[in-house]
């Protein structure tokens, strides 16, 4: 049998089969995957709806990226330079987008 998940999901798919067995624990990996790429597909469709209704606007979707940016660019800054573990350099990133975030929006 083809392993797509265990690609996708790599040391998780790992602890499912560690927990569901062999058998179990690929179904249930690839349920994960499925399910996933039909999330996906469907947030593309609809696409146009969830931007219209949602509630959120260009502003908003604008600020998400610039966090989510933020957040990967002091995660490798922390982990490469520093030599942080991924753990803390993780919630280092967060902590620091959120609080400039913070700042900003306070500021403006």
């Amino acid at each position: 049998m083809v392993n797509v998940a265990q690609l996708l999901l790599g040391g998780f798919q790992e602890s499912l089969v560690d927990v569901f067995g062999p058998s179990g624990g690929w179904l249930v990996g690839h349920a994960i995957v499925l399910s996933i790429a039909t999330l996906i597909v469907v947030s593309i469709r609809n696409r146009e709806h969830i931007a219209n209704e949602s509630g959120y606007g260009r502003e908003h979707f604008s600020q998400a990226t610039a966090v989510v940016l933020m957040t990967g660019l002091q995660y490798v800054f922390y982990t490469g330079r520093l030599g942080f573990s991924e753990t803390i350099s993780l919630v280092l990133g967060i902590t620091g987008a959120l609080s400039a975030l913070w700042m900003i929006n306070v500021l403006e």
